[in-house]
């Protein structure tokens, strides 16, 4: 029989093994079967796992590379020079046993539309509760795999690039929250520690996100971040408003303490769901209705694409009015 029983964790599972000589060459293989599958599932698989196992050995069908081998090569080659290497370590070896067996070339989108309803369902394969993951969160997920396949076909590990076959949830993640002056010097006077108030106040007159503020070298000319991965240089002015600060104060405070205190003093002043990158938003508004074009704000940014400042396109309107009420006054 290809398909044993064995304990694993305390649950029962099941192991599928193929052993036969092939044109005079001896195949083996040995995969365990995803969790929650029945016997009678599991001995479906097995059988189908027979057949495609022994058309590649004698020649009749093209060797199956998985999911699961793309993500360990992916992971083996690039994982070093990712900043969330062990959140996404945990979240591909959690849902592991979902795509490890899959082909990285074929069934794809029935593949993405089945993992996508397992993701959002409420129970596991065992019918246990489990707590069913956003869409955004899928879309991470699926994001990871399809930069994996990507990656295995770049190295050529397979053949063609079927991942535009996947189906990948949309989500909206754009949030619109846009604060004034006061509102950041009302937080900023709200926390006791010097470099918290710096910082809030940093964020709002920059544009610059947390880590960038804690990591930013003051320069001459500005906020130096330091090489982009084109290879330019970034370069953020520094404000009036914050010259002073820019010149006397240095960040030493962590950013895991930086975002705690952050929430106390939204609380203290009566902000309790202003998120810290909402300063982010709230220089971008302040620029656009001073003025600045959207390219120009999408430069002190730091935007790689014009795609990502679009979505302040909204906060326009007013300028575009003003641009349409010209046309033909040049007569």
């Amino acid at each position: 029989m290809p398909i044993e029983t064995f304990t694993k964790d305390g649950r029962r599972r099941y192991r599928w093994t193929y052993e036969r000589v092939i044109e005079g060459r001896r195949v083996r293989k040995t995969k365990v079967i995803p969790a929650g599958f029945s016997a009678a599932d599991a001995d479906k698989l097995g059988r189908k796992w027979d057949a495609e196992t022994y058309a590649v050995a004698a020649g009749i069908k093209r060797p199956t590379v998985t999911i699961g081998e793309c993500v360990r090569l992916h992971f083996s080659d690039k994982g070093q020079g990712w900043k969330d290497l062990s959140s996404r370590s945990q979240v591909m070896e959690k849902y592991a046993p979902e795509y490890e067996s899959q082909d990285a070339m074929e069934g794809l989108h029935e593949w993405s539309v089945q993992f996508t309803g397992y993701l959002r369902s409420s129970v596991d394969r065992d019918g246990k509760p489990k707590k069913p993951l956003a869409d955004k969160s899928i879309s991470n997920i699926l994001g990871y795999i399809r930069a994996a396949i990507k990656y295995a076909k770049k190295k050529g590990k397979v053949q063609h690039d079927e991942t535009g076959q996947m189906v990948i949830p949309a989500f909206e993640n754009e949030r619109h929250v846009y604060e004034k002056r006061r509102t950041m010097l009302q937080i900023a006077k709200a926390s006791p520690y010097r470099e918290v108030r710096a910082a809030i106040r940093v964020a709002f007159y920059s544009g610059m996100r947390m880590s960038e503020i804690l990591r930013a070298k003051v320069t001459p000319k500005g906020y130096d971040l330091g090489t982009t991965k084109n290879g330019r240089p970034r370069i953020v002015p520094i404000h009036p408003k914050i010259a002073a600060t820019a010149r006397h104060v240095r960040f030493t405070i962590k950013p895991y303490q930086l975002k705690d205190q952050w929430v106390l003093a939204r609380k203290r002043a009566g902000y309790p769901n202003l998120r810290f990158h909402d300063l982010r938003h709230s220089a971008a508004s302040e620029m656009i209705n001073a003025g600045v074009d959207l390219y120009t704000v999408g430069g002190v940014l730091g935007h790689k694409t014009p795609a990502s400042t679009r979505r302040y396109a909204h906060l326009v309107t007013d300028k575009l009015a003003e641009a349409v009420n010209k046309i033909g006054k040049g007569e």
